[in-house]
């Protein structure tokens, strides 16, 4: 995905520069009762998500739309096969992936 900018590079050139668009990326926060996202901090789902797209309750609210690259618990009671159980297509942050 690109987005176009516009730059001139003098008062006559009005020439578009193709710059890569930036994706947000973030942890999915494992926790006792609920997960979160890191980037933002609130609700999501477990199950079903790649991105935080919206939080969960009684009205939809739209999440942050960051892409879940690994997972993570603050909880002791969660270990890093509770977090590989949970989400096995995502990695556990910190975490040798070869176990």
């Amino acid at each position: 995905m690109t987005t176009r900018i516009q730059r001139p590079v003098n008062d006559t050139d009005t020439t578009a520069l193709e710059t890569p668009a930036v994706e947000l990326t973030a942890t999915l926060l494992i926790g006792d009762f609920e997960s979160e996202c890191s980037n933002c901090h609130m609700p999501t789902l477990i199950h079903g998500v790649d991105r935080h797209t919206n939080i969960p309750g009684r009205k939809p609210t739209p999440g942050c739309g960051a892409r879940f690259v690994n997972t993570a618990s603050n909880s002791p009671r969660i270990t890093p096969h509770h977090l590989r159980a949970e989400r096995p297509d995502l990695p556990v942050r910190g975490q040798d992936n070869d176990s």
